[in-house]
Formats: C-alpha cells, structure tokens, sequence
C-alpha cells in the first residue's frame, strides 16, 4: 500500500504583541485558531519576533501563509498580499522591524511562493 504524504502548510503569525499593530500576524493566527478546525498537515505558529529561529519550519513547509503588520503607507487596516519575487530577497529591503528580517528566512529557506 502505498502512502501519500500530507503536503505541510505552515500559517505564521510573526510580530511582536507588546508593540502597537505590530502584535497584528501573532493576533491574527490565534483568532484562527480559535475560530477554525484545520485539516492535518495545517499547521498554526506564533512566531512572534523569533527571526532566523523560524527557519526549520519554513523550509521544511511546502507553503508558508505569513502574518505580519508592514509599514507600506496604506490606510490602516488595509491588507497587501505578496506572492514570489514580491517579497524582497536577503538584505535588501527590510520588511518588519523584527532582528533579522523574515525575509531574509524566507530566502534562506528557498521559499518563492509557488
């Protein structure tokens, strides 16, 4: 019999929750925690201001759906979605204000978005 493996779907809140909408990615998976079920291999994370420590669950994920409150001067509450190249590569430009940018684990853990 042969066993098809469940593809890992990692959602990450990221953010720090003691600094204004900056709590806004951490705040958002817990809400869905709370108010869903999700299927196996769906997996829920805070992963607050961990940085470079959120690599192994990134690059062992198939996709990775990320929480964050980003400063792009839009009105507040608006929601931007970036997909692929979108998302800026190691050392360019910083997205959040977290020690490594998340977009730097990103890289380093080979996620394009598709």
């Amino acid at each position: 019999m042969t066993m098809t493996a469940v593809p890992r779907i990692l959602v990450l809140g990221i953010g720090n929750i003691l600094w204004a909408d900056e709590g806004f990615g951490v705040r958002a998976v817990e809400a869905l925690h709370a108010a869903h079920a999700f299927p196996e291999g769906v997996t829920l994370m805070d992963g607050g201001t961990l940085g470079l420590a959120l690599y192994d669950e990134v690059a062992r994920s198939r996709r990775v759906l990320v929480f964050d409150a980003v400063d792009y001067a839009l009105p507040p509450g608006a929601l931007k979605v970036l997909r692929g190249d979108d998302v800026p590569a190691w050392g360019r430009t910083k997205l959040s204000p977290h020690q490594v940018g998340f977009n730097d684990v990103l890289e380093l853990a080979g996620r394009d978005g598709n």
